[in-house]
C-alpha cells in the first residue's frame, strides 16, 4: 500500500489511517495520535521522522511518558529566572519553556547527565566549565546566591548583544547538546535587561560547575569504595589460607600490608 493511497494502517497503534498521517522508515506511517504522543511537533525536520524505524517511536512515546511523570513529581529548590529549575532532592534539573517560565513541556535531566557548558555570546565562547574542569572567566555563586568571584569573561567591546545563550552537552548519545537561551534580539549592553540576564546566565553557570564539582567527588568517592571493597575481598582470602595453615603470619601480614598500601 503505497503513501498516497486513500487509507493505511499506523505501524504504532495498528489503526486505520487516512491521508493524515507521517512517513517513518521501512515504508511505514504513523497516526496523527502516536505522532503526538512521541513528543513530535509539525515544525520540527521532518527528515530525521523518516529516518525512524518503528522501535524508535515506540521509544520516543516511553520517554515521553517518563518524562512527564518525572514533571509531575519535579519539585523545585532553586530557579535562576524564568530560565532554569533545579530539584536538588530528586538531583534533576530542567529548562523553563515560554516567555512566562513554565515547565509543561519542558524535558527533565539529571544532574550526571551534565558533561560540560559554556556562556555563548553572539556564537563566541565567553565562559566555560565542566567536569574535571574549573568555571574559566565566570562567577561562582554560593548557596545563598552571593557572588564569590567576578564576572569577567572574554566579552568583546561591543555596544549590542545579539544572542546569549548557555550550550550544555549531556551524556546522551541522541541529545548530546541543548541550549539555555537568555537573550535572542538586539539588546544594548548598557541596558538593565542584558545586564540582568548575563548575571541570571552566570548564576546558572555557577550553578552547573557546583553540580559537577558534587558529581566529581561521587564518582571519585564511588571508584575509591570500589577499590576498598576489593582489598577486604582480597584479605578475606589470604586470611582463610591464614586459618587453614597455608600461610604464616608474616606472610598474611606482608599481603595484608601490600593491599592496603601501607
Amino acid at each position: 500500500m503505497g503513501f498516497f493511497d486513500m487509507k493505511a494502517i499506523c505501524a504504532v497503534c495498528e489503526k486505520e489511517v487516512g491521508l493524515n498521517r507521517h512517513k517513518i522508515a521501512d515504508k511505514n506511517c504513523i497516526c496523527p495520535s502516536c505522532f503526538k504522543d512521541a513528543g513530535f511537533n509539525i515544525g520540527m525536520a521532518h527528515k530525521p521522522i523518516k529516518q525512524m524505524t518503528v522501535e524508535d517511536i515506540h521509544f520516543a512515546i516511553e520517554a515521553k511518558n517518563t518524562n512527564n511523570d518525572e514533571l509531575s513529581s519535579f519539585n523545585p529548590s532553586k530557579k535562576i529566572g524564568t530560565f532554569v529549575e533545579f530539584d536538588d532532592t530528586q538531583k534533576k534539573w530542567l529548562i523553563l519553556t515560554g516567555f512566562l517560565g513554565k515547565r509543561d513541556k519542558s524535558k527533565v535531566f539529571n544532574y550526571s547527565d551534565i558533561v560540560d557548558f559554556e556562556l555563548l555570546e553572539d556564537g563566541e565562547s565567553v565562559t566555560q566549565g565542566g567536569l574535571g574542569r574549573a568555571l574559566v572567566g565566570g562567577a561562582l555563586f554560593g548557596g545563598a546566591g552571593a557572588v564569590v568571584g567576578g564576572v569577567t569573561g572574554k566579552r568583546k567591546n561591543k555596544a549590542i548583544c545579539n544572542s546569549l545563550k548557555i550550550k550544555v552537552t549531556l551524556r546522551d548519545v541522541n541529545n548530546p547538546l541543548i541550549y539555555i537561551t537568555f537573550l535572542n534580539t538586539a539588546t544594548k549592553k548598557d541596558g538593565f535587561m542584558y545586564k540582568t540576564n548575563y548575571q541570571l546566565a552566570h548564576e546558572c553557570l555557577s550553578a552547573f560547575q557546583i553540580i559537577c564539582n558534587e558529581q566529581e567527588v561521587l564518582i571519585n568517592n564511588n571508584g575509591s569504595n570500589k577499590i576498598a571493597g576489593s582489598a577486604a575481598d582480597e584479605i578475606k582470602k589470604f586470611k582463610n589460607l591464614l586459618d587453614e595453615g597455608i600461610l604464616t603470619q608474616d606472610e598474611f601480614d606482608a599481603k595484608k600490608k601490600e593491599l592496603l598500601s601501607l
